[in-house]
């Protein structure tokens, strides 16, 4: 088993699945000559055996991941849990409590959109200095911040019309100024910590995730339902209070805190590159298709099948979470073992455009073609059984599209290039999980939920097309690249020495 330190520091160059630097996955030897010692000691740490160096580039595993590894990946696998679960709560029973409160269906959008908006901008920002501020800093006082804020949000039961309004806009733009920091800072984290399985740890993060999202809306209808708009707030902030202080304790010291660390990343450089781009692009189409239903779908719901309870409206989302999670880690290790990235993105589109229009179902299936029956709740049912299907084969890729894109651009491997990178992606996250809630319900209250989702089924199609078009002329345009694969050592030594 590797000795501790590896876990971490001895992890500052990611590497691929294969065990080489992300800089050789296409050929690249631009960035290997990152020190003195690169030539005599590629491993520049005379105290590491050869047995540890094949442990390491082995798969993502407890058994041969360190305990500093392990300890890691256990704290920001809880951080998910919680922060997810508190996002969750609010669905079986909020958009319904904000209609009868004063609020329009497009100011509910616009309230759950407005968690998006700042993530957008703050993704980004703590990204690039995520190791100016402390990963460990950022990611523990973002999680104490966003419990706080939970806890205020359950007050507002005592508020009606324009009150109501503004404090729900205040307390969820703090709030998603806090979840932005806590998520950018656990990516990063993770993704330093276990370079070699960047794929599989990040869908096996996503099991907690989906945990979160599973047991979010069951709990916020329960509690609900037991005891009125405040009780889910104040139960779930007190429990992200509770894990922040236990995260401070337990969280080891990141590599980003030592001095040599202290650096930010070129975010325009990484901006630059087309394939970040176009994935950013697929991050938002993603984050929409999910967000899309966050504040239409229960009151759709409600309205046709009289006999839902809040109780019920959380076991159908439980639905979603449930197959999201069990499936992730399957889609991570494909990702990771069979180099198959875009050709999973492309399918994941594919997949949520069927499932889109299973779950209104869309008139152009019921009323058209007559393919598909109408006023069954089992089709909503198992329509949204097909978004999480889609969207686990097509979220499990991006981050590890995006790492090879910024290491083939010849960007630095360090701790401030994996923060771009996952500010990026979140950033991504957030603009499609404000368009998703604010065009499905403007959507909704002009054209009915049916024509809705088909609008939706629509869009991720011709995405797809768009995606598929840029893949082709991407391979065409750098098929010399492409058709390289890894270069060996001793192909980078003797490059080095010339």
């Amino acid at each position: 088993m590797m000795e501790e330190h590896e876990g971490l520091h001895g992890a500052s160059r990611p590497l691929t699945s294969t065990g080489k630097s992300l800089h050789s996955q296409y050929g690249s030897v631009a960035m290997l000559t990152d020190g003195a010692t690169a030539l005599a000691d590629p491993l520049a740490d005379p105290t590491e055996t050869p047995e540890e160096e094949d442990a390491s580039s082995e798969g993502f595993s407890c058994t041969k991941a360190s305990r500093v590894q392990i300890f890691t990946f256990v704290c920001i696998a809880l951080n998910n849990f919680i922060a997810f679960c508190s996002y969750s709560i609010v669905t079986p029973f909020f958009p319904g409590e904000a209609l009868q409160r004063g609020a329009s269906q497009l100011t509910v959008g616009f309230i759950i959109g407005i968690y998006a908006i700042v993530g957008l901008v703050a993704g980004p920002f703590f990204g690039k200095y995520l190791t100016s501020i402390g990963s460990r800093f950022m990611l523990i006082s973002g999680l104490l911040l966003s419990g706080g804020c939970t806890v205020l949000f359950g007050f507002l039961q005592y508020t009606d019309g324009t009150t109501f309004i503004i404090l729900c806009f205040a307390i969820r733009s703090i709030d998603a100024l806090a979840v932005s920091a806590s998520n950018t800072a656990g990516t990063a984290i993770l993704t330093h910590a276990f370079p070699n399985n960047v794929a599989t740890v990040m869908g096996t993060l996503e099991i907690f995730t989906g945990l979160g999202l599973m047991a979010g809306p069951p709990i916020g209808g329960f509690l609900y339902d037991a005891g009125g708009f405040k009780l889910p707030f104040l139960v779930v902030g007190g429990v992200l209070l509770c894990c922040g202080v236990c995260l401070w304790v337990l969280v080891p010291p990141q590599p980003d805190e030592n001095e040599g660390e202290k650096k930010t990343g070129s975010l325009l450089s990484l901006l630059k590159l087309p394939v970040i781009i176009f994935t950013c692009g697929l991050c938002v189409v993603m984050s929409g298709n999910i967000s899309f239903f966050n504040p239409v779908l229960q009151p759709y719901l409600s309205d046709k099948y009289k006999y839902l309870t809040p109780t019920h409206m959380g076991l159908i989302f439980l639905l979603f979470s449930s197959v999201y999670a069990i499936l992730a880690p399957l889609w991570g290790w494909m990702a990771d073992k069979k180099k198959a990235m875009r050709f999973m993105m492309i399918t994941g589109l594919v997949i949520l455009t069927a499932s889109t229009v299973m779950i209104g179902p869309s008139p152009l299936l019921t009323d058209y073609l007559n393919v598909l029956p109408k006023n069954k709740l089992w089709m909503n049912i198992v329509g949204l059984a097909t978004l999480a299907l889609g969207c686990g084969v097509a979220v499990s890729p991006i981050f590890n599209e995006m790492l090879c894109a910024a290491s083939d651009a010849g960007m630095e491997d360090s701790f401030a290039t994996n923060g771009l990178v996952s500010g990026l992606f979140n950033a991504g996250f957030s603009i499609g999980e404000f368009i998703g809630p604010t065009a499905s319900s403007a959507l909704v209250q002009k054209f009915g939920f049916p024509w809705a989702t088909t609008a939706l089924g629509g869009f991720t199609l011709s995405y797809a097309a768009v995606m598929v078009i840029f893949y082709i002329c991407d391979y065409c345009c750098c098929a010399k690249r492409r058709h390289e694969g890894p270069s060996t050592e001793e192909e980078n030594q003797r490059l080095l020495v010339n």
